[in-house]
C-alpha cells in the first residue's frame, strides 16, 4: 500500500486529491454516503464514532426499520466506491467494537483539521511573530464556508459556525498586526478572500485601509463604490459611518497628489454631462450640503432639502424596487435645474438639495417630479411621499 497522502478539502466545497489528481466519489455531494465519509475524515485522530451516533446523524429524520443494516450497507458501498474512484485497494473504513473509523494506515490531510490545529498552536505560541505566522497559514486555508452543500445538516451547521467564528477572530487580529508591520499587500489579499466569502462583513474596510496605505487610492475608491452599491442594492442601506470616513480620507489623499495642470483639468471636468440635476454619491451630497450651509450663514442663501420615499403596498415587491428607483431617479433628474443636486440615500429614498427657491417653489418642483414619476409608474399600489425641510430647520434640529 502506497503511503501517498489523501488530501481532503472541505472549505468551500468537498474535494479529494490523490497523487496530484482529483478523486470523485459518487455524483451527489449531499448523499449519506459522502456524509459518512466526511464524518469519518473529521475524526481520524479519534477512535472513531459509535455506530449509534452515525445512525442518528445520517438517518435520524427518517423512520427506518433497521438503522444498523442501513449503516452497514452505506459502509460497504463507500468502500466499493473509493476503490472504484482510483484509490489503492484497501480497507478504508474499519468497524470495531461498535465503532466506525477511518483506517489510520491511510494518511490524510484535512484542511479543516489543519485550520483548527494551526489556530490552536497559534493560541499556545508566546512569540507574537510565530503566532501570527501560524494564524496566516490558517487563514490561507479558509477558502470558503465549511461544506456549503450541507447547510441543512445540523452537524455541518455547528462545525460551520465554529469555523466561521475562529476565522473572524483570528483574521481580525492578524490584520491589525500586519497593518502595524506595514505588510499591507498581505492584508489586501487576505481580506479580498474574506470579503468574497462574507461580502457584508467589515473586511472591505481593511481592504480600503491597506490600499490607502499603499497609496493606491483609485483602487480603494473602486472598492468603496462597489461596496456601497452592494449595500444599496441588496440591503437598502446607505454607507456606514466607517465607510464615509474612508471616503473622505480617499478624497483628501487624491486631492493632495501632485498633478500637472492638464491632469488636474481632466479630473475636475464633468464627463458625459447630462441634462437636468446633478446626481452624486451620498458622501459627496453631504459635502455639498455642508458647503451650502456655510454659505447660507454668511449670505442667507435660501436652500431646501427634499426627501422622496417610495413604497409598494403589496407583498413580495423586491423584484420591482430597482425599476421604481430608476424611474424616480430619472424623474428627479429631468425635473430639476442643472444647479440642483440629488443622491440616493437608501433603497427607497432619494434626497434633493435645492437652492435659491422659496418653499412654495419647492412644492411646485415636488409636484413636477411626482407627475413625471406617475407618468412612468402605472401601478396604483406604488406610493410616493415627499417632505421639505429648509437648511435652517435641519441645522436647528
Amino acid at each position: 500500500m502506497s503511503k501517498e497522502v489523501l488530501q481532503v478539502k472541505m472549505f468551500g466545497g468537498f474535494c479529494l486529491f490523490y497523487e496530484g489528481r482529483r478523486i470523485r466519489v459518487g455524483r451527489d455531494i449531499n448523499s449519506r454516503l459522502l456524509q459518512l465519509m466526511q464524518l469519518l475524515l473529521l475524526n481520524t485522530e479519534a477512535d472513531g464514532i459509535p455506530k449509534a451516533s452515525l445512525i442518528r446523524i445520517l438517518y435520524g429524520r427518517e423512520e427506518i426499520e433497521n438503522g444498523n443494516a442501513s449503516l452497514n450497507s452505506a459502509i460497504f458501498r463507500l468502500r466499493k466506491n473509493l476503490k472504484k474512484a482510483g484509490l489503492p485497494d484497501c480497507e478504508y473504513v474499519i468497524l470495531q467494537d461498535g465503532r466506525c473509523r477511518w483506517n489510520k494506515e491511510i494518511p490524510v490531510e484535512v484542511d479543516v483539521l489543519q485550520f483548527e490545529q494551526l489556530i490552536q498552536d497559534g493560541q499556545a505560541e508566546k512569540d507574537i511573530s510565530r503566532r501570527m505566522d501560524l494564524y496566516l497559514k490558517a487563514c490561507r486555508l479558509y477558502t470558503g464556508e465549511f461544506l456549503p452543500g450541507l447547510v441543512g445538516e445540523e452537524w455541518a451547521k455547528i462545525r460551520n459556525v465554529s469555523c466561521q467564528e475562529l476565522y473572524t477572530a483570528v483574521l481580525t487580529r492578524l490584520c491589525e498586526w500586519l497593518m502595524q508591520q506595514e505588510r499591507f499587500e498581505e492584508v489586501y489579499q487576505l481580506t479580498g478572500t474574506a470579503a468574497a466569502i462574507y461580502p457584508f462583513g467589515n473586511w472591505n474596510l481593511y481592504r480600503i485601509d491597506s490600499l490607502i496605505a499603499m497609496s493606491r487610492c483609485s483602487e480603494a475608491l473602486k472598492v468603496y463604490e462597489d461596496v456601497t452599491r452592494l449595500y444599496f442594492d441588496e440591503l437598502g442601506l446607505p454607507p456606514s459611518r466607517e465607510m464615509l470616513e474612508r471616503a473622505h480620507t480617499m478624497a483628501e489623499r487624491l486631492s493632495q497628489s501632485e498633478e500637472v495642470f492638464p491632469d488636474i483639468q481632466q479630473r475636475i471636468l464633468e464627463r458625459g454631462k447630462e441634462e437636468g440635476a446633478y446626481y452624486c454619491t451620498y458622501p459627496n451630497f453631504i459635502d455639498i450640503y455642508r458647503v451650502i450651509s456655510r454659505i447660507n450663514e454668511r449670505r442667507r442663501l435660501s436652500a431646501f432639502v427634499l426627501i422622496y420615499t417610495f413604497a409598494d403596498s403589496r407583498k413580495n415587491r423586491e423584484p420591482e424596487e430597482q425599476e421604481t428607483a430608476r424611474v424616480l431617479k430619472e424623474s428627479i433628474m429631468s425635473s430639476l435645474r442643472q444647479g440642483d443636486f440629488f443622491t440616493r440615500y437608501s433603497q427607497q429614498q432619494y434626497l434633493v438639495l435645492l437652492t435659491g427657491l422659496r418653499r412654495e417653489d419647492c412644492e411646485k418642483v415636488s409636484a413636477r417630479i411626482e407627475t413625471a414619476f406617475r407618468k412612468n409608474i402605472k401601478r396604483s399600489t406604488c406610493q410616493l411621499d415627499s417632505s421639505v425641510f429648509s437648511i435652517e430647520e435641519i441645522n436647528e434640529n
